[in-house]
């Protein structure tokens, strides 16, 4: 009686275990290649911002419709129209699966304002981890990191690794302006 109830419970385990592995060895998504349409709403101008996260509670660079009080620059840096078209093709091509870790501390934000200047679309990105948040949503699994890292590098903003970086960075900013 032990032995059956054992073997019932160990297929369970193997199939419930076979589902969670599902996610990790799955293809990104969609296929590397796949070119999605974000932010799918229009869109006049986009500026890119560094802000400490860690100046609030909430990662979020939006915080109840206004900028988070970490940010470097308020007016941030406003992107060409060339470097808007590499912002999207970065952000919204799919790319092959990448290393990923589970920190999510964005110090680094794109906004896109519309023709009255409201606020668009928003990505916020942390490279020390690669994930992001995407508003709306829509953008592939995976983005072009490298891609995107030479663009915020090549506007000037800050890039480095942990967090201390950021708030030193934002700290010198703000005592020199």
């Amino acid at each position: 009686m032990i032995l059956p109830k054992f073997l019932i419970c160990a297929a369970a385990l193997a199939l419930s275990s076979c589902a969670s592995y599902k996610a990790v060895f799955a293809p990104p998504s969609p296929a590397p290649g796949t070119r999605v349409k974000w932010p799918g709403k229009g869109f006049k101008e986009v500026r890119a911002y560094c802000y400490d996260y860690t100046v609030e509670n909430s990662p979020s660079f939006f915080i109840n419709g206004r900028m988070h009080k970490g940010v470097m620059d308020p007016k941030g840096v406003k992107l060409t129209p060339a470097q808007t078209q590499r912002l999207l093709t970065a952000l919204a091509v799919s790319q092959d699966k990448q290393d990923r870790t589970p920190c999510y501390k964005p110090h680094h934000a794109y906004v896109f304002y519309d023709a009255s200047g409201k606020v668009a679309a928003v990505f916020e990105m942390c490279f020390g981890c690669n994930k992001f948040v995407a508003t709306p949503g829509g953008l592939p699994e995976y983005i072009d990191y490298d891609a995107l890292w030479k663009l915020t590098d090549e506007l000037g903003l800050p890039l480095g690794k942990g967090n201390e970086f950021y708030t030193d960075s934002v700290c010198r900013y703000r005592a020199s302006h």
